[in-house]
Parts: C-alpha cells; structure tokens; sequence
C-alpha cells in the first residue's frame, strides 16, 4: 500500500532553505533592475524635453556640464584645426549597411574672455578600405564661425587596450578614444567639461545624423527577465525533487 508521508517530509530541510533564500535574492534583483530601467526612462523622458528647449549660448567662461547637459547650444568662436583628432573604429548605418570610419573632432576657441575652447565633433567620415590613413576629403571653415549642436558627456567611446585617459596616444591624429581632461592638459587649452555634437549644416562633406541618447532601459529589463527566470527555474527544481522525494519516501509494499 501507499505510504502517506507528512508534507513536511516533502522538503528536504537544507535544500530548501538554500532555495528559499536563492529565490528571495533572485527575485530582489530582479525588481532592482525594473526599477533601474524605470529610473532611466524617466531620465530619458526628461532628456527629449530638454533637446527641444531653446538654444543656450555658450562663450568661453566656465559653464558647468549640468547646466547645459543634452540641451540645444550655440557658439561662436574659431577651429582650432591644427589640435584636430580623428576617432577610429566609429561604425555608420546607412539603409541597415553599416560602413566604418571616423568621427572628426576639433576643439573651438570660444568667443569671449575666459580663454576656453569646446570639443565640438563635428561628424562622420568614411574609412577607405584599403588604406586607413587616406581620410576622405572635407572642409573646415577659417575664421569666426558660428555652431549649433548639443552638449553630451563625453564622445563615443570604444574598447580600447590602451590607458583610459588616452595618454597612450598623445599626440597621434588618428585614435581610439579621448579624454576631456587629458586632452585639455595635451594642448595647454582649458576645455569645458562636455563634448558639443554638431548639428547645424555646413556643407563640408560631414555626416551628422546622431542617434538619439540610449540610456540602457532595455538591458535593464533584459536583466530583470534573467533574475525572474532563475527564480522560477529555482522553484521549478524544488518542486520536482520534492515530488521525487515524496514518491520515494512513500513507496507502495504489500501488507505482510
């Protein structure tokens, strides 16, 4: 006959404590990374507000980052073309065909007492395919020019085996990544602390369709479904070996 075996019998007490506790921290990090991702649209709502706000000029006095940070800005002032760099390894999509090439940064002395300058990136350019060092032609205007764009924390940035500050690639026109500050120190120039996206049209062969701020939310619920899905693949194997243990335990034997 069939044994009944007391429910309590059912769970093994160490495994199940272990997998009590696996599931309460599963399912806690799974709600911190919703709440991320909440945090982030929220931010992301507040960034597309700003891109619409009016333009803020921008002159060579000290500006803090937050005060102009994603919002629409405008200056004046002169290409410092000798300081230019060229960041590599900086992909474009055209109609779903992604090409290589560069983004093109050059500081601008801004108009105004104070002697500062603003790394504007002034957009894309394509890699020539055979010779990475043949850079495809465009122009830069001399003289007092006036730019429009948008303030954003830093340029792209990409994996790179070099120092973090770029320090490694000091004076090198072509390189992997840039550092304000480190930049600012190499061409004795005090830079404001944020890099300008270009955005008004100058005719000069750049490209300068910039996707719009990503703040991550996506990989946030792609963590939070992960957390979930262990807790539940935890809860999963507690209840088929506790099944297992009670067929076990409960057996069936022929009365004697």
């Amino acid at each position: 006959m069939t044994v009944r075996v007391p429910m309590r019998r059912w769970f093994a007490p160490v495994p199940m404590l272990a997998g009590v506790a696996l599931i309460a921290l599963t399912c806690t990090l799974g709600r911190w990374q919703l709440s991320r991702a909440h945090e982030r649209i929220e931010r992301q709502a507040r960034i597309v507000a700003l891109e619409n706000a009016p333009a803020q000029r921008v002159t060579a006095q000290p500006v803090t980052a937050d005060s102009v940070m994603y919002r629409p800005v405008l200056l004046r002032g002169t290409f410092d073309v000798a300081h230019t760099v060229l960041l590599e390894n900086r992909p474009h999509v055209t109609n779903d065909v992604s090409r290589p090439g560069f983004e093109v940064l050059i500081p601008l002395k801004l108009e105004g007492a104070g002697g500062r300058a603003v790394l504007v990136n002034r957009g894309w350019l394509p890699r020539d395919p055979a010779d990475r060092m043949r850079i495809a032609p465009y122009t830069t205007p001399a003289g007092e020019v006036q730019v429009e764009g948008m303030a954003v924390p830093h340029a792209s940035r990409v994996f790179s085996l070099g120092r973090k500050d770029g320090s490694d690639e000091v004076g090198q026109r072509l390189r992997q990544n840039i550092d304000l500050d480190a930049f600012s120190r190499e061409i004795g120039v005090p830079l404001q602390p944020f890099v300008v996206q270009q955005q008004s049209d100058a005719q000069d062969g750049l490209l300068r369709d910039w996707p719009r701020a990503d703040l991550g939310a996506d990989r946030n619920y792609g963590y939070a479904f992960q957390w979930f899905a262990m807790a539940a693949a935890v809860l999963g194997l507690m209840v088929f070996y506790s099944v297992r243990r009670y067929r076990r335990l409960a057996g069936t034997s022929e009365p004697a």
